[in-house]
């Protein structure tokens, strides 16, 4: 990165507001222990994490003025997570941080996980995470994914 480039970056890392800025490091650091969870324990240490498995993804369409406020910050903040951040954070992993911000804020949300639909050999898997009404992570083009599971 040239030294231009890391000041612009800087600078517009000063122009953000304190409380983003705690959401955001908040973001790197859940991210960071998920990533390691995910990497190194068994899946019960993440099960506990996704919550209690849903039939209906439509629990969380709505939210209070607040929470769709906060939902907006989280999402920010986990977008600058994942742009700076240096591991990978796939959707798994996003929406796994995502969900857990959330419910430190008891902000109810859905992780949905889905596979690609098509003739691949492979299936793709997608991981996305719904609360107040909106896409918290994992946007994409919700046609190609066939919902496998969600987590409320």
């Amino acid at each position: 990165m040239s030294p231009s480039a890391f000041g612009l970056k800087l600078r517009n890392f000063l122009n953000i507001s304190n409380a983003e800025k705690l959401l955001f490091f908040e973001a790197v650091i859940t991210s960071a222990y998920v990533k390691v969870v995910l990497l190194y324990f068994p899946f019960s240490k993440v099960a506990k994490w996704l919550g209690v498995s849903s039939a209906s993804g439509n629990s969380h369409d709505v939210g209070t003025v607040q929470e769709i406020d906060i939902v907006k910050k989280i999402r920010f903040a986990l977008r600058l997570c994942d742009k700076y951040t240096p591991w990978p954070t796939e959707c798994y992993t996003r929406s796994l941080t995502g969900k857990i911000m959330l419910k430190r804020r008891s902000i109810a949300s859905t992780l949905v996980f889905g596979f690609e639909i098509g003739k691949h050999e492979k299936k793709i898997g997608h991981a996305w995470l719904r609360s107040a009404g909106m896409i918290v992570t994992g946007f994409c083009d919700f046609s190609k994914f066939e919902v496998h599971s969600r987590f409320s």
